[in-house]
């Protein structure tokens, strides 16, 4: 059964729930003075956790943006990351689960402008140490296949042993804690939220370099696109996002990189 969770934000809101935007594009919710998410990871430490599903950076961030676009509520729909990924929200205006756009899931699915970079980050277990692509190459990997980080494990952390090969993130966070792998590749803000909410069994090792970023996924041809992006383009420029990452996830900054060549 899919999870449905409804936030009030304590809106004095009158009138029409559409929210119209400087160049005309305008805001229309399924539900009237609801923004509708849809997400696939809960808890998801450091983006959806606690009462409600209610703390974290992308629970903070539907709110932002419901605020933004004039509505009074967010309700949050659990949806499978791969219906997700497909723009497939059954009936949610937006999806925020730290999704990365790539050409193949543009072919069914519209995605927002940036709200995160996101370069690959190494989650470990908090006894394994490695400093360098070589000592990366001598850990046992876990791999999801629906990951778009997979292909960076092959081709260029290249394993000295072959990945153990799982169905999906949660299966192979549970290898990492029952020790039958010491590393997982993750987008580098999901690393540091586990090993925020997990210090004394994860630790994040160091980042390699990438261009990857997180952004919200709306269903193809979605006539919303635009003033959502205008709203994320809006709290980015003054400091909400920034806050809400520092607040939620740490300083992406800190964390050390691994050179990925010689």
């Amino acid at each position: 059964m899919l999870a449905a969770v409804t936030v009030g934000l304590g809106l004095a809101l009158s009138g029409c729930a559409v929210k119209h935007g400087a160049a005309g594009a305008k805001f229309v919710p399924k539900q009237r003075g609801v923004l509708t998410v849809a997400t696939s990871f809960l808890p998801a430490p450091g983006f959806w956790f606690g009462p409600g599903e209610r703390l974290g950076f992308e629970a903070g961030l539907a709110r932002a943006l419901a605020h933004k676009l004039g509505l009074a509520r967010v309700r949050v729909v659990q949806v499978p990351f791969a219906k997700v990924t497909h723009g497939r929200l059954d009936g949610a205006d937006i999806g925020l689960s730290q999704v990365t756009p790539t050409s193949e899931r543009e072919q069914t699915a519209d995605f927002s402008t940036p709200y995160l970079t996101a370069p690959p980050g190494v989650l470990a277990r908090t006894n394994v140490e490695a400093v360098d692509l070589n000592s990366l190459r001598g850990l046992r990997w876990v791999v999801a296949r629906v990951s778009t980080l997979t292909p960076i494990v092959r081709d260029v952390v290249q394993p000295a042993r072959p990945p153990l090969v799982v169905e999906d993130r949660a299966t192979a966070l549970d290898a990492l804690r029952s020790g039958r792998a010491d590393a997982l590749l993750l987008d580098l803000p999901v690393a540091l939220g586990l090993a925020r909410a997990e210090p004394g069994r994860f630790q994040v090792l160091g980042q390699l370099s990438g261009g990857e970023s997180l952004a919200a996924v709306l269903p193809k041809g979605s006539p919303n696109l635009d003033i959502v992006d205008s709203s994320i383009r809006a709290l980015t420029a003054d400091g909400k996002i920034a806050g809400l990452a520092s607040r939620w996830l740490g300083s992406q900054a800190d964390v050390p990189l691994i050179r990925s060549s010689s």
